[in-house]
């Protein structure tokens, strides 16, 4: 390699670290909002990724942008939204992505603001690699006077979103400045929770008189308008049920958070495939009134699934917690807290280089260790 490349990849390297160190494989990433100074409410508040060990160690935060900065948007969320906040990782595992409002810090009542007129409030699609280069150059006037609330990829070049209203939204490119609704069709949901991609195939759930519980999106990934939405059978039996971050394992197993104060109903609910109808097996509770919204899983060396949460009780205490299910023994364990004013949302594990990538990743990891907390 020529002194020239080596000094080029240098710079590359320091100059996408001067604000974060790259993610390290096998980590958690949490949406933090918030900075600890003001109080949440409805409000657009400062946004961050932290990312932790599994143990609760902090490692390091990444700032969402706050201001304009070439072709990148501002991307915040509001403080005291409930179903804000998914943090997703892409299909294949090299990006995670978010979605935000591209608003100064402060913007009153950003939740219900307007894609449109004078003052637009657009909504913003992030994009953030192994390296925590945060990409905020992708927008949509979709969403307008409701939340974006999930957004998900396939390769990061490509984008699907959930909001308070408009459906579910396409977005062919990054960089881009507009999106397609998909289902608009008669009797589907529009007013939408979380989203996935598993196995090929796009997923969204919903807690609407529409959708109540899981639905597949069409079939694969599609891109035009006309889709139907095929809700998982069986998951809409109980109409407290608010579901919102679900894991699908397989076809047989999957995981949801749901919010709901409904005796049995609140946690994360196990649920199982059983003759063709989806059935809930378990629902692990937690204490001090507390909430989750947001999950991710992963495996055992044993083979049992580990479910990662982040959760908000009843004294506005934010914290994420791991649940290892080994049936009704299962219990919660603490994995860090949260410090006031704050409040964790989306959680996910760290991206995957891209091949290739790794050479690199160990050089930028030298140069932004000091960078790093």
């Amino acid at each position: 390699m020529s002194k020239n490349l080596i000094g080029a990849l240098i710079l590359a390297a320091a100059a996408g670290s001067a604000f974060a160190g790259p993610i390290s494989l096998g980590n958690l990433v949490v949406i933090r909002v918030g900075d600890g100074n003001v109080a949440l409410g409805t409000a657009a508040a400062p946004t961050f990724l932290d990312e932790y060990t599994p143990t609760g160690t902090l490692v390091q935060s990444i700032a969402m942008p706050s201001t304009v900065s070439g072709t990148n948007f501002r991307c915040l969320q509001s403080g005291n939204s409930t179903s804000e906040g998914q943090l997703t990782r892409s299909a294949d595992g090299r990006y995670l992505t978010l979605g935000g409002y591209d608003a100064a810090v402060g913007t009153a009542s950003v939740g219900s603001s307007s894609t449109g007129g004078a003052t637009p409030v657009l909504r913003v699609v992030a994009r953030v690699g192994f390296n925590g280069v945060v990409d905020t150059t992708t927008t949509t006037t979709a969403f307008s006077g409701n939340q974006i609330r999930g957004v998900v990829s396939n390769d990061g070049g490509q984008f699907w979103a959930t909001g308070g209203n408009n459906g579910v939204q396409y977005f062919s490119s990054l960089g881009g400045t507009s999106s397609t609704q998909l289902n608009s069709l008669a009797g589907t949901s529009t007013n939408n929770r979380m989203i996935n991609i598993v196995n090929g195939q796009l997923y969204i759930d919903s807690a609407s008189t529409a959708l109540r519980g899981i639905a597949a999106v069409g079939s694969g990934l599609p891109t035009t308008n006309g889709q139907a939405l095929s809700a998982f059978s069986g998951m809409a039996v109980n109409t407290s049920s608010s579901g919102y971050d679900f894991a699908i394992i397989n076809s047989n197993l999957l995981y949801l958070a749901d919010d709901s104060a409904a005796a049995g109903l609140g946690g994360i609910q196990r649920w199982e495939l059983v003759s063709g109808t989806w059935t809930r097996t378990a629902t692990f509770a937690l204490s001090n009134g507390g909430k989750t919204r947001q999950i991710t899983t992963t495996t055992n060396a044993s083979g049992q699934v580990v479910v990662y949460a982040t959760v908000l009780d009843s004294s506005n205490v934010t914290t994420i917690q791991s649940l290892t299910d080994i049936g009704n023994a299962s219990t919660f364990n603490l994995v860090a807290t949260g410090s006031a004013s704050t409040i964790f949302r989306g959680i996910e594990f760290a991206p995957i280089p891209a091949p290739g990538s790794l050479g690199l990743l160990g050089l930028g990891g030298l140069v932004a260790t000091r960078r790093r907390r």
